[in-house]
């Protein structure tokens, strides 16, 4: 059973792995570029989010707060979206 567990993880580390990237597009005007996956604080000042620009097969997550804390979730898709109403995030993930 290790055996099976130690070429499944091999396996994964030898597929490549999407580029994650989005430009977050405020009220303002600015464009805040976020890579990778991590938890990311979101700039402050620029008014609400009104646009993701990012591929397809990104999902994101926006968080009210400056941590990435799942009660502070208030959006989550995937692939490029337009807000109607601004959003105020204060952080985001990709994945």
């Amino acid at each position: 059973m290790s055996a099976t567990i130690a070429g499944a993880a091999s396996f994964v580390n030898r597929c490549p792995r999407a580029e994650l990237r989005a430009t977050i597009v405020f009220e303002s005007g600015y464009r805040q570029v976020v890579e990778e996956s991590n938890g990311h604080p979101l700039a402050r000042g620029q008014g609400g989010i009104v646009a993701m620009e990012t591929s397809e097969d990104t999902r994101y997550t926006l968080f009210g707060g400056a941590t990435c804390h799942p009660t502070l979730a208030l959006r989550s898709g995937r692939g490029p979206v337009q807000f109607p109403t601004p959003v105020r995030a204060g952080s985001i993930i990709l994945e």
